[in-house]
């Protein structure tokens, strides 16, 4: 049996080779460009503080997300997803009023404290009723 062996001609190689130093100037380009991304974004840890103390299980948010964490008993945190300059963390606690810090080029810790959110009651209580079951015994 004999075999047949077909040269491949100059002008078939060339397209071959062009087109594999392209996907790799590609693939190349690809990851620099992923690489400078990850750059800007950062983990971002904190505390909180109320009256001196730290606030344990605070809320923390990233606007418009339902990302978020609470704070540790020691007041702690580390925000679970990276965040880049902009991106803005609302912190909020029963009792305080809720505050929003904006991210900055340079934030990757945040001390913050809390101040107290002064709710007014209006109106009387209505005490002089006793309560009645509606169940018949």
């Amino acid at each position: 049996m004999k075999l047949k062996l077909k040269l491949l001609r100059i002008d078939t190689i060339l397209p071959i080779k062009l087109f594999g130093m392209v996907m790799l100037l590609f693939m190349t380009t690809a990851t620099v460009s992923a690489q400078k991304t990850s750059t800007n974004e950062r983990t971002i840890t904190g505390i909180i503080i109320a009256e001196g103390k730290p606030v344990a299980e605070a809320n923390i948010t990233l606007q418009g997300t339902k990302t978020g964490v609470m704070t540790g008993e020691d007041g702690t945190f580390t925000f679970p997803k990276k965040l880049k300059a902009g991106d803005i963390l609302v912190f909020s606690y029963l009792g305080y009023e809720t505050q929003k810090v904006t991210i900055m080029s340079d934030t990757s810790y945040i001390k913050l404290e809390f101040t107290v959110d002064m709710i007014e009651m209006i109106g009387a209580l209505d005490d002089n009723t006793p309560y009645k079951s509606k169940r018949k015994n």
